[in-house]
């Protein structure tokens, strides 16, 4: 029989690997923390109500007659094709069927379709890609990640005491969309 120390060590050193693997397991399954899981799930709940806000919204079909959607991601693609299900769940916006497709921020970098929106699925992708991204195709930047409607996207969620949309006026000049006043009075506005 071994000694008791051999045993404790040995036990020792297999919970100390079992734990690193498990670690390492879920850093890779987790990719947003807590809060922003939070506003992912708002958001993705948001999104199709602020892109319906969106005036003359049936211009803004693509060639098969559908509203072309992408969710942007950087790294792993597992929360983009969460939110891509799910906005694809939705079928239709104002009546318009969806094509919802799920693009690296750096595939979408390069890009140059006809898109109507672009939902941001991953944190800190930069302000400058979101300004790019809707001057480029002209079309609503959402993210709901704290600090990315400030830095460029044209909306996203505002949290306080209410959650609201939150529009940035400016990128939503400069991406040449206007929405419905209705919308904008319940908004929080960026200027």
């Amino acid at each position: 029989m071994p000694p008791i120390e051999g045993i404790s060590r040995r036990c020792l050193l297999a919970t100390l690997a079992l734990c690193l693997g498990l670690v390492a397991t879920g850093a890779r399954a987790q990719t947003l923390w807590q809060e922003e899981e939070q506003r992912f799930r708002v958001g993705l709940k948001l999104f199709p109500a602020v892109l319906g806000a969106v005036e003359d919204l049936e211009e803004k079909r693509g060639t098969g007659g559908k509203l072309e959607i992408r969710v942007a991601y950087e790294g792993s693609d597992r929360v983009a094709r969460e939110a891509a299900s799910a906005l694809r769940g939705i079928g239709r916006i104002r009546e318009i069927p969806l094509n919802v497709q799920i693009m690296s921020a750096e595939a979408l970098d390069a890009d140059d379709s006809m898109l109507a929106g672009i939902f941001v699925a991953s944190v800190d992708i930069g302000g400058k890609r979101l300004r790019l991204w809707s001057e480029r195709h002209r079309a609503l930047v959402f993210s709901p990640f704290a600090g990315d409607v400030e830095a460029g996207a044209v909306a996203g969620i505002h949290v306080a005491d209410r959650i609201l949309p939150f529009v940035n006026l400016s990128r939503a000049k400069r991406a040449e969309l206007r929405f419905k006043p209705f919308f904008l009075k319940v908004a929080r506005r960026y200027e």
